[in-house]
């Protein structure tokens, strides 16, 4: 991995050292959460692609293991997940996406 000065990597996303202890909390939550509220709408809600070009996503899936709803857990996708649970909305926030 080339590193790059004053940056973290956290995921597949280069976060700036003096925000990245913040931002793996809060993508830890995030997932928590985006998890959680997949699980109330799909048969099976797990975390996925971690590794991959795109970075570490929750999915959830149906019975038959079709994709249902993803979100990526990137800074904009954490940061979606964060405000749509405040204003009540992350369930319908998945469902959108």
């Amino acid at each position: 991995m080339n590193r790059v000065k004053g940056f973290e990597k956290v995921g597949a996303y280069l976060i700036p050292k003096k925000e990245a202890g913040e931002y793996k909390r809060q993508r830890k939550l995030a997932r928590k959460l985006a998890i959680q509220a997949m699980e109330g709408f799909c048969y099976r809600a797990h975390t996925a692609f971690n590794g991959g070009e795109d970075g570490e996503a929750v999915v959830g899936l149906d019975k038959k293991g079709e994709l249902q709803a993803l979100i990526h857990l990137d800074p904009d996708g954490v940061d979606a997940i964060l405000e749509a649970h405040q204003q009540g909305r992350l369930t319908e926030l998945l469902q959108e996406v």
